[in-house]
């Protein structure tokens, strides 16, 4: 399996954003508010990633790497609003079920 340049970048971005959250335990988001706001860029990265990934006329993520991305995502997500190991769990069974059906629904999504 040969990954593109945007399943590297997302792989890294979220992977980046994962380390600092979880494995490095650093509370640089404190306020909820601001959390939020990481969430929201999270999710609109995510979102743009896969709306160019997937152009209309050519796919260039492959179905493994956009449901990688997912996961890698939701788990980013966990790793920000700081949850618990079963929201870990929780996180990798929703990025699972978002990164597989994300071509059903993601060009009915405004902007795409």
């Amino acid at each position: 399996m040969k990954m593109n340049r945007w399943e590297i970048l997302g792989a890294a971005f979220f992977g980046a954003i994962f380390a600092l959250f979880f494995f490095l335990r650093i509370d640089a988001v404190d306020s909820t508010a601001a959390r939020g706001g990481v969430v929201v860029f999270l999710i609109g990265f995510y979102w743009a990633i896969v709306v160019i990934g997937n152009d209309e006329k050519k796919r260039s993520l492959s179905l493994s790497g956009q449901t990688l991305l997912g996961v890698v995502f939701a788990c980013a997500i966990a790793a920000v609003l700081a949850a618990p190991p079963v929201g870990y769990l929780v996180a990798v069974l929703l990025g699972l079920v978002i990164g597989f059906t994300v071509d059903m629904w993601i060009h009915k999504l405004p902007l795409s």
